[in-house]
């Protein structure tokens, strides 16, 4: 047919559907946008022709030509960071259902790459943008104000939020863990950091220091790297802490894997865990359930922040009433390690 010969010298169009099922453009438009308003004898006709063309709507096209869109950019810091693919997960169980679609893209940690990419899906009329990052270039936070669009910054908490915030407040988190190792009987307690968002690292260690202080006790034991957050990076750094603070009896790691990396480190070393050197982590990731000892680490409900997120944008979306920003609660999970 017609339709055949043309797939491999261009974009089969919505005349070439209609020309094959033998009925106008607006009626084949009408049958993929509003089913319930064609019959089934017709609505099947031309889903026939459909999946024989191959045809493909230009959704971008037709968002520009109505000055509406259901189409979500989601813009991912770390498609590798624990806990994202649960939050977009959360996006997809509320967004999804109520008509619209996610457009993933990761920034690899890159505030410029992000403005890029922003850049790029703005250019599609966009419902809304999620950004899984709090610190954005100058020229990100200007296209954002002139767009006017719906936005969301997940996982932590943040002091001035453009729009939508869902997170964690990671400084409530690792203070309260901090206080929980004081309650146990630790005193001399550090806390490693790799690399992760340096606004979160200072979430982080904020938490840490006012306990440590609001408890008279030191906030020197403490050590930070650009390298990744690793088994590997976990060892390296345990070896330098305990070095320079051999009286170190509990450590705080920024992550599941520096501690394990820690706690392999102490095996190495014959140090006792927990009875030479506590060790926390943080995120709750499957690892921390059956390393030995399991570890004692705060859980944050990565999923719960993608639908709550989700909730918050399609009423905001709708214009109906949405919390500007809010707090999911991370839990505390008390195991052997401590």
């Amino acid at each position: 047919m017609e339709g055949r010969r043309r797939r491999g010298t261009g974009r089969i169009t919505l005349a070439d559907v209609a020309k094959l099922a033998g009925v106008g453009t607006m009626t084949v438009s009408r049958a993929l946008r509003q089913p319930e308003m064609v019959s089934d004898k017709l609505r099947e006709k031309i889903e026939s022709a459909v999946s024989e063309l191959g045809y493909i709507p230009n959704y971008s096209a037709s968002a520009l030509a109505s000055s509406t869109s259901n189409v979500v950019a989601v813009i991912c810091s770390s498609l590798a960071e624990f806990g994202h693919a649960e939050m977009i997960a959360g996006l997809q169980e509320v967004l999804i259902p109520a008509g619209f679609q996610l457009m993933l893209a990761e920034s690899q940690n890159q505030e410029d790459r992000e403005q890029k990419l922003l850049e790029t899906f703005l250019s599609y009329n966009l419902a809304a943008v999620v950004l899984f990052d709090a610190r954005h270039t100058a020229a990100t936070y200007d296209m954002l104000e002139n767009a006017q669009l719906p936005t969301a910054e997940l996982g932590a908490r943040v002091e001035n939020p453009l729009d939508i915030n869902i997170g964690i407040d990671n400084a409530s988190a690792v203070y309260k863990l901090t206080e929980y190792l004081i309650s146990l009987g630790y005193s001399k307690i550090g806390l490693m950091c790799a690399a992760q968002k340096q606004w979160v690292s200072q979430q982080r260690l904020r938490g840490w220091h006012r306990a440590l202080l609001d408890n008279n006790l030191s906030p020197t034991r403490m050590l930070s790297t650009h390298a990744a957050s690793s088994f590997s990076t976990g060892a390296a750094l345990l070896t330098e802490l305990v070095l320079n603070w051999p009286d170190m009896d509990a450590l705080i790691c920024s992550s599941d894997a520096l501690a394990c990396g820690a706690m392999f480190e102490c095996q190495r070393r014959k140090i006792r865990v927990p009875k030479d050197l506590a060790i926390a982590g943080f995120g709750n990731s499957d690892i921390s359930k059956v390393c030995q000892p399991p570890l004692t680490t705060v859980a944050v409900p990565h999923r719960e922040i993608g639908t709550q997120a989700g909730m918050a944008l399609l009423a905001r979306i709708q214009e109906n009433e949405w919390d500007k920003q809010k707090a999911v609660i991370s839990a505390l999970c008390k195991r052997e390690s401590c």
